[in-house]
């Protein structure tokens, strides 16, 4: 009997001990669930960037500014965006679609309110859940977005770019005063320090701790606010804000800073 009680003891022992050294194995970065806000636009190198690319930057959806992804095969999530002007007509209806870029910059989709609302029938045929135009200009004090919802077109979330500089704090005041003007959801489908331009003149006008920082605070609140649903950093050519090193085709100490923000869509 006692040698039976022994036994027990020992294989409990064991049972014990096993569960504390599973409980004590640290957490990989392959444990860990990428937040499905996290994205990325993959715009400025179609002819290289591939799947290996675009799993190191930790991401769980991304966008190229058309309506097809032909390039290569992943099981990230492709969001298609239909272009002014364009007729999308090998894209089949979807969960969600991203309406114009920049409808309101002559070297965007450049076209006035008036034809934007006659074609958005078009987008809205395409997806389930509409992402309305993006703004190159204030979407809030600007003349064009006002214009277009006074019409109350189907716009299920509103499209944002920023380029303000290294400061979450105007950041997160931006996103507030756009999400209290329209009470839709906001996709950040561009965001950055700098623009592509402004890279180019100025590649070091922000350090590198200073985006490191306003990336690390910009996303960690956007990840906390129920109401900003996707976000995609936008690559520089040059620069502090640019995600790749275009030499070695590898991450920048920027794209590092952005892939290790947000694994895990749980993070406090």
């Amino acid at each position: 009997m006692q040698g039976q009680l022994r036994r027990a003891l020992l294989i409990i022992c064991l049972i014990l001990l096993g569960d504390a050294l599973v409980a004590a194995e640290p957490t990989t970065s392959a444990d860990k669930k990428v937040s499905n806000k996290k994205g990325v636009g993959l715009g400025r190198f179609p002819d290289w960037l591939g799947l290996n690319e675009l799993k190191e930057l930790n991401v769980a959806w991304f966008y190229n500014w058309q309506s097809t992804n032909s390039k290569f095969s992943t099981t990230i999530e492709f969001i298609p965006m239909l272009r002014a002007g364009k007729a999308g007509a090998s894209l089949t209806r979807d969960d969600f679609i991203l309406g114009y870029n920049e409808p309101d910059h002559p070297k965007q989709d450049n076209i006035s309110v008036k034809e934007g609302l006659a074609q958005w029938a078009k987008v809205t045929a395409k997806g389930k859940f509409v992402v309305g135009p993006a703004m190159c200009k204030d979407p809030v004090n600007g003349d064009w977005l006002p214009d277009f919802m006074k019409a109350k077109p189907k716009v299920d979330a509103i499209a944002v770019h920023w380029y303000k500089g290294v400061s979450a704090k105007k950041f997160i005041e931006d996103m507030t005063e756009i999400h209290k003007t329209y009470d839709l959801p906001i996709w950040v489908t561009e965001f950055a320090c700098q623009t592509s331009e402004s890279s180019k003149d100025e590649p070091k006008k922000f350090t590198q701790a200073q985006v490191n920082q306003f990336i690390e605070d910009s996303t960690r609140w956007m990840e906390k606010t129920s109401w900003i649903q996707r976000y995609a950093w936008h690559s520089s050519g040059n620069g502090t804000s640019c995600l790749y090193d275009d030499k070695g085709r590898k991450l920048s100490a920027t794209g590092n800073a952005y892939a290790e923000v947000n694994k895990d869509s749980k993070k406090d």
